[in-house]
């Protein structure tokens, strides 16, 4: 499980130094000898790519008070602002997101940062002599080109996340170095960014396995990525060929029976995914996991996910009466409320679905009767009730999804933490077949789309649904119920064109007054603007 963190590296402080935040592609990197001596065999790519897997995972790490996902969450139908802060706040009222908000200046930047590193591997790799320690020239190129697709794979994943939070924005493929510095960057269109992830991701499908080393990213999550990609290019045909080809590859499948260290207690195997997230823990739906550790091994990240996610319930005027250490413990962990679902998104789920029973959705607190904890008594419950939006500033007694909890069976003391040492899920199966469902009912296959969607409802004790009930609207309230939280519901939304009416329609602190259509995108931080001095960096509509 710490295999990759236990190899993580000085080449990691490189990485995350070598652009300054404030001029990500303009300014020359100090790191060149470095990288000169570091890339020279393979165990030194290694290294730099066990840093690289380390800059993704901040992640989930804070930002701004909240995780630098929340960006892509917060402001949407099913996730509003509740513990606020200054960075976050606009995401209740889009009137006061400009190109100032940090949390969206310091996620562009550190998109560029994953895109620069990317890029000294790729460029390194394919350009300088390396012993590639293969035993052959064809083990040779094995090693290499899986160096080159995993740096490929990051380098799409950063895009992604580019192109739906901002738009067109600046295309960088070379390694930044004196004789590239430049200061006259242009912003591509969607389109060409959208063919670079597409020649990125079809060379990691042809390079990596379905399945490759525990935390690394293989060909079933660049044949997942590939097939939202080509949804948003409106080349369904492809989309369905190659979510097919990961689900129908013999190394995973949906998991549909209890499994792992609870199996034997009160749950469902939905919750038992969340709780196991490793392959050795029998989890064969998992396709990327984020490794992680105890904070006294080198590389580990201290993932503050759910302290974003869990209600700050210990605010409550009953509830902060109790040991508040005991109370963590047996409450999944502290949780300061930042965001959270939506009652429109709790209402999608029918009663006797899984994914909303007490096992994944928190309804009581529980607190133990005696010393020994064997016996507990429910000392208060959540609930949805509010009169105003108003009311969901601060609205301690939330409900919110269990997926994030932290029980630490071994350091009882880290539940009262902010943050969390365990492995997470990153990606899994469930996606692949929710991306299978769109591209199946875009090109007229409702029926086999509504089977793919059943395998998910079927194994949380949904009702099934018929190919007349296939619609996108369905497909991205489905989404919702198997995803929330895990998945960047913006980018689907803006992925599908339906990111204003939704939120209007379904998050209660945002009116038409308060989100616009043009807030589908991100302003451009002006600090970007301010240094681009040679050459006009354009702002998104609507912030000038």
């Amino acid at each position: 499980m710490k295999k990759i963190l236990i190899l993580f590296t000085i080449i990691g402080a490189v990485f995350m130094s070598s652009c300054n935040e404030e001029t990500f592609l303009l300014e020359e990197p100090k790191d060149d000898i470095f990288a000169e001596n570091l890339f020279l065999n393979y165990d030194g790519f290694v290294n730099g790519l066990n840093a690289l897997y380390a800059l993704v995972r901040e992640d989930r790490e804070t930002q701004s008070n909240v995780v630098r996902a929340s960006l892509w969450q917060m402001g949407t139908d099913n996730a509003f602002v509740n513990n606020g802060a200054s960075q976050s706040d606009p995401f209740n009222d889009y009137n006061d997101l400009n190109s100032e908000n940090n949390l969206v200046s310091a996620n562009f930047n550190w998109l560029y940062r994953i895109i620069n590193s990317s890029n000294l591997i790729i460029n390194r790799a394919e350009n300088t002599p390396v012993d590639w320690m293969g035993g052959s020239d064809a083990g040779n190129l094995t090693n290499q080109n899986k160096v080159i697709a995993q740096a490929r794979v990051m380098r799409a994943w950063a895009y992604r996340h580019l192109r739906y939070g901002w738009g067109a924005v600046p295309l960088s493929l070379e390694e930044i170095d004196g004789t590239t510095y430049r200061n006259d960057w242009e912003r591509n269109s969607i389109e060409e960014i959208n063919a670079q992830m597409e020649i990125d991701l079809i060379f990691a499908t042809k390079n990596l396995e379905m399945k490759e080393q525990t935390g690394l990213v293989n060909a079933a999550v660049a044949g997942t990525m590939l097939a939202e990609l080509y949804l948003d290019m409106g080349e369904n045909g492809k989309a369905e060929t190659e979510a097919l080809k990961v689900i129908n590859s013999p190394e995973y499948e949906l998991m549909t029976s209890r499994f792992g260290v609870n199996a034997s207690k009160p749950g469902t195997v939905f919750t038992d995914l969340f709780m196991n997230p490793m392959p050795n823990d029998g989890n064969k739906e998992v396709l990327w996991v984020l490794n992680n550790a105890y904070a006294d091994v080198v590389g580990n990240s201290y993932v503050t996910i759910k302290n974003i996610w869990i209600s700050y319930y210990s605010k409550d005027s009953k509830l902060k009466k109790y040991n508040l250490d005991v109370l963590y413990t047996y409450n999944g962990g502290k949780g300061s409320g930042r965001a959270s679902v939506t009652d429109s998104a709790f209402g999608w789920y029918e009663a006797t679905d899984d994914r909303y029973s007490e096992y994944a959705v928190k309804k009581e607190f529980i607190f133990p009767t005696d010393d020994t904890a064997t016996a507990f008594e429910v000392i208060g419950s959540t609930n949805m009730d509010y009169d105003n939006p108003d009311d969901l500033e601060d609205n301690f007694l939330w409900p919110y999804v269990t997926k994030w909890t932290y029980n630490d069976p071994f350091v009882l003391d880290n539940a009262s933490l902010s943050g969390q040492y365990n492995d997470q899920m990153y990606m899994r199966l469930a996606e692949t077949y929710l991306i299978a469902a769109e591209a199946l009912m875009k090109n007229s296959k409702p029926d086999i789309a509504a089977n793919y969607l059943n395998d998910l409802r079927r194994r949380s004790n949904a009702s099934e649904i018929e190919a007349d009930d296939v619609t996108l609207e369905l497909i991205l309230e489905e989404r919702s119920r198997e995803l929330v939280t895990e998945e960047y519901r913006k980018h689907t939304l803006v992925r599908t064109g339906t990111f204003y009416d939704r939120t209007v329609l379904y998050n209660p602190r945002l009116d038409a007054t308060k989100v616009f259509d043009y807030n589908e995108y991100f302003p451009i931080p002006q600090g970007i603007i301010d240094a681009n001095t040679g050459a006009e960096m354009e702002q998104n509509l609507g912030y000038d």
